[in-house]
């Protein structure tokens, strides 16, 4: 059996025909009647607040990255900026030179000064360490493009009774002939 869904002038002109009858019915089932009518409504209020909500959290995911991401690469540009670091590592420089000044010119005993020079000479090994590894890897990455490549030689002719030093495979084939 189907159900019939009334619209809003059906209801009205039965309630014309029967208008007693039916007004006893509704006012009986007022509470249902509306329970049924506000289902929806409810339902789809529920369903786009929780729209709303994941719409906004995702807004400000992508918000709360988009900044980071520009925080991070304005940090990053500083950072590897060539006249940012040449000042920085001269400020390191200037300020151990500072601390050197202040500990020769502070009264110390002997084996306090003592310490100091140790510790003097173990940054001044590590510094030319720093620098040494630093252009040897500098050196490393220097790719020679420009140079002419070296001709090879032509292999010297082999004498009959001569074993070159390196060709082992060659002598112990040698000797058991022999």
């Amino acid at each position: 059996m189907m159900k019939r869904k009334y619209h809003q002038t059906d209801l009205i002109s039965m309630a014309e025909d029967q208008s007693e009858e039916f007004r006893k019915f509704i006012l009986d089932n007022r509470e249902i009647i509306e329970k049924i009518l506000n289902e929806g409504k409810e339902e789809e209020k529920k369903k786009s607040r929780k729209d709303e909500i994941k719409e906004n959290i995702g807004e400000r995911i992508g918000e709360t990255k988009e900044k980071a991401i520009s925080t991070s690469d304005a940090i990053l540009t500083v950072a590897t900026d060539s006249e940012v670091q040449k000042h920085f590592i001269t400020g390191c420089l200037e300020f151990l030179h500072f601390f050197e000044a202040v500990i020769k010119a502070a009264p110390l005993s002997p084996e306090v000064r003592e310490a100091v020079e140790k510790y003097q000479r173990a940054g001044d090994d590590t510094v030319r360490n720093i620098v040494s590894v630093g252009a040897q890897d500098k050196m490393a990455s220097i790719k020679i493009d420009d140079a002419d490549p070296v001709p090879k030689k032509a292999a010297p002719k082999k004498k009959s009774g001569s074993i070159p030093i390196n060709d082992l495979s060659d002598a112990s084939k040698k000797k058991k002939t022999e």
